[in-house]
């Protein structure tokens, strides 16, 4: 049987910090496995069968055949471990196995097994008694070892490099998240996601000296490209036996790259492309960016860190002379896509020269378009540096707000009033500052700067204030006329009245507005990251939950394949907010927990990102022997409310009721009922009042309240309140059914569990089993979680309030002491209480009650 599986994984999560060396981060000598997630669960199931059977990981050099072995061997009892060298006298041993003999055997490398080697091995794998682990490049083994998966013996894993995501985080964790995310993101993209070549990137980085400090990180320097011996040798092997012409040609295709293939046979010849093709030093891509078949569109040199190399060793001259040919021809056909252009500038700035303003500046705004940014960043300090103009200027301190580079960006604005022309460029940078200010939280400052801003944009700043401090009573919900001047100024005011709308309980109008603006269905192509999250956001609170998150991830994975500083982080946020409220908590932990190599930089999506940590977190398991760390009640003691106010209460809201503070959490919540309200901000409200019926505590009298929410998903969580605080069997039954339909599965599954108590109640034992077993059915796709009212799900007579909360922290391990000082009770009163369930649950202490509380 042959199984070949690559999977896009998530983003980083934090990895252990070891101390940096004197040059900068050390590197670790056996990184985390990242990236390989799937193939670790094949390869799990396939050696965990009863006797005999197994798996060959095969892939090319330096792809993690060996890691992926080593994690595997670590995770399943009774490995051992034989070379390649060693098998034909060990094996035969092993066919005379003992029940006291290895379960599995490793070998490493089978492709440099002798002849007596093979015959061992294939005589253990008809044997079937020991379980095989083997490794090794499936081209390269010996032909009677194929019989092995093909006979369906042993289960075939080909490794596929990482994709970008898992690259990134691999940098980060091998350097314990030392690296700064634009160097994260360099390091990623020249190793192309083979393991080893990025050990031997940062190793070799570290020992040339290429890291600089930044604060407690460490920053790559601009256009350094790490060689080391090993890494010389690898670039030979592909260069070395290349003719000189050859040569020429693939350092072209390098510093054009991506070379469009029409220009490229006008300059070159198709021969010599084809030559190139066949020792696969290039690869052709297609229109719509994949490996091409037909038709092609541009041409690249096959490995990112041998281009790299080219790049940085082309001589000048040479570099300059090359250029010339390629713009002329360009020039020639007349039909030069804004992205070659964008090319040409990047060269010119390689080769010395600088390019003409225009053409400068329209490749400063191309880049930025494609969220290019750090690209972008250079092209734009090269104007600057070079022409001194108020539109180089304005330019430059827009991509600076977009890589959230704020001190850099005061800088620039220090400079410019202090130079020729100065009160112009200060006015055209005032508006840049005190957007850049609102996005630091700095809003008393931005204040002050605003009120110098024409009435325009005045009010378009002042808007974008009201918004990131909550204040949705005075943030517009609609787009002005004056604002739809220019896309920039579209995009800004729409994407302020889109989330305005949401959060004032009116999806529907948000989705009519981005279809008038910018047309249905749109929403993937324009303004990446701005328009696809909050498109997506409005997607959510309509109840499209399941179209919301495959847009989300599409757009993600986009971002990340493309190297986009900031944007993939922005959309992994709304990627982990997204799966957090179709319930699959454990998958969405990681794209909401930001790192050094993977953040936005923004304060309000800095606090956002905080804030959905905590909430996945606290729907995790907690009890002993299980996985999910509690989050900590005063990681949020520090944090302003701002847009997020309603989420933050029902962070802090959950840690205390996870403490057994139900008060503090009632008072929470009411709260954020009230400022919710108190700003028409009634989608908020609706999740706050849900928030307090799936926790428990007291009703807010606004459940009873006709608030103004449009779509069937906020309908659905305000009318959970109502019947669960009625006990209303019939309409929580339509509530359940409701909030499946929208692919909120988690909601639904605690709606049934709800559901179950009611009937239990009631006496109607086979309703409520029915019910329970709709909770499990959907819980089935939310993997690993625990909220209150999924404890003791299904586990006969049913328990009081009070009662759960007990026995949720005595299944936590905490002793009748400690909870009694939680709930402002004596020792005596729990120990009853305990008692108590104790008897209805059929449990004897807290180990088997532990057992009985996840769902």
């Amino acid at each position: 049987m042959t199984s070949a599986v690559h999977v896009a994984a998530s983003p980083f999560s934090p990895a252990p910090a070891p101390a940096p060396g004197p040059l900068g981060p050390v590197v670790s000598g056996r990184p985390p496995l990242a990236g390989r997630e799937r193939e670790l669960a094949l390869a799990l199931g396939a050696l965990n069968g009863a006797s005999g059977g197994g798996v060959w990981i095969t892939g090319g050099p330096g792809v993690g055949k060996t890691r992926l072995a080593q994690e595997i061997g670590a995770m399943v009892p009774g490995v051992e471990w034989i070379t390649a060298a060693d098998a034909p006298d060990e094996l035969p041993r092993l066919l005379r196995r003992t029940a006291r003999g290895p379960r599995v055997v490793c070998i490493d490398d089978a492709a440099q097994l002798s002849r007596d080697g093979v015959a061992a091995v294939l005589r253990i794998a008809a044997r079937g008694t020991v379980g095989l682990l083997v490794t090794g490049d499936t081209d390269r083994a010996d032909p009677r070892l194929h019989t092995l998966w093909k006979d369906g013996w042993l289960t075939r894993l080909e490794l596929a490099p990482l994709d970008a995501v898992a690259t990134r985080r691999l940098a980060a964790a091998m350097t314990g998240d030392r690296l700064t995310r634009s160097s994260v993101i360099r390091f990623a993209a020249m190793s192309a996601g083979n393991p080893l070549l990025l050990r031997e990137l940062l190793r070799a980085a570290i020992a040339q000296r290429l890291l600089t400090p930044e604060g407690d990180h460490w920053q790559l320097a601009e256009d350094a490209v790490p060689v080391s011996s090993a890494l010389r040798e690898l670039v030979a092997q592909d260069l070395d036996t290349l003719a000189d012409a050859q040569r020429d040609t693939l350092r072209l295709i390098a510093l054009a790259e991506p070379a469009r293939l029409e220009v490229l046979e006008d300059v070159v010849g198709l021969h010599a492309l084809l030559a190139l093709e066949d020792r696969g030093l290039i690869r052709t891509v297609g229109d719509g960016g994949g490996q091409a078949v037909r038709p092609v569109s541009t041409v690249t040199v096959r490995h990112p860190y041998l281009g790299h190399v080219l790049r940085q060793e082309a001589a000048p001259l040479r570099s300059g002379h090359w250029l010339d040919i390629w713009a002329a021809a360009l020039q020639e056909r007349g039909d030069a896509r804004p992205a070659e252009w964008v090319t040409v500038a990047r060269w010119q700035l390689d080769t010395g020269r600088v390019p003409v303003e225009r053409v400068l500046l329209d490749a400063v705004r191309h880049a930025s378009r494609t969220h290019e940014l750090p690209l972008a960043a250079r092209l734009a300090r090269a104007a600057w540096r070079t022409y001194r103009t108020a539109d180089a200027a304005e330019l430059l301190g827009r991509v600076l707000l977009a890589e959230a580079e704020f001190e850099a960006l005061r800088r620039l604005g220090a400079e410019a009033k202090g130079g020729p022309g100065g009160e112009e460029i200060g006015a055209r940078l005032e508006p840049i500052a005190a957007r850049a200010l609102i996005l630091q939280g700095r809003y008393r400052e931005a204040e002050s700067l605003t009120a110098r801003l024409p009435a325009g944009q005045r009010e378009a700043a002042e808007g974008m204030a009201a918004y990131f401090r909550g204040r949705f009573r005075r943030t517009p919900t609609a787009v002005p006329p004056h604002d739809r001047r220019s896309r920039a100024h579209t995009t800004e005011a729409a994407l302020l009245a889109m989330a305005t709308l949401c959060r004032r309980g009116r999806p529907l109008d948000a989705l009519a507005l981005h279809h008038e603006l910018f047309g249905a269905g749109t929403a993937k192509r324009c303004d990446r990251g701005w328009l696809d999250e909050m498109y997506a956001m409005a997607l959510l609170y309509t109840g499209r939950l399941e179209e919301a998150e495959s847009l989300l991830t599409t757009a993600y994975l986009a971002a990340a394949k493309g190297h986009q500083v900031r944007v993939d982080a922005q959309l992994g946020l709304a990627l982990g907010w997204a799966l957090h409220e179709r319930g699959r908590l454990r998958e969405a932990l990681p794209y909401v927990s930001f790192t050094a190599a993977y953040q936005v930089g923004w304060q309000a999506w800095q606090d956002q990102a905080r804030i959905c940590a905590a909430l996945v977190r606290g729907g995790l398991p907690t009890v002993p022997g299980r996985s999910g760390p509690a989050p900590a009640q005063d990681t949020l003691c520090d944090m302003e409310p701002g847009p997020h106010a309603s989420a933050l209460a029902l962070a802090r809201a959950r840690l205390a009721h996870r403490d057994g503070d139900q008060v503090a959490a009632a008072r929470l919540l009411a709260a954020a009922v009230d400022e919710a309200l108190a700003e028409s901000a009634y989608g908020d409200a609706v999740v706050a009042l849900h928030e307090s019926a799936r926790l428990g505590v007291a009703a807010h009298p606004a459940i009873h309240d006709d608030l103004p929410v449009q779509g069937p998903y906020l309908h659905a969580r305000l009318h959970y309140v109502r019947a669960v605080s009625a006990g209303d069997e019939r309409t929580l039954g339509r509530v359940c059914r409701a909030l499946a339909d929208c692919g909120a599965q988690l909601y639904a599954a605690e709606g049934y569990a709800e559901l179950a108590r009611l009937q239990r109640r009631a006496g109607r034992a086979r309703a409520a089993t029915a019910a329970t077993t709709e909770a499990r059915a959907l819980l089935r796709g939310c993997g690993e979680v625990i909220t209150p009212p999924l404890y003791f799900l299904g586990e006969g007579p049913t328990l009081s309030p009070r009662e759960r909360t007990v026995a949720a922290l005595a299944a936590r391990g905490l002793t009748d002491k400690e909870i009694a000082a939680r709930l402002v009770v004596s020792p005596r009163t729990v120990g009853n209480t305990l008692y108590r369930v104790y008897q209805k649950l059929g449990v004897g202490d807290r180990r088997e009650l532990s057992t009985l509380l996840p769902a």
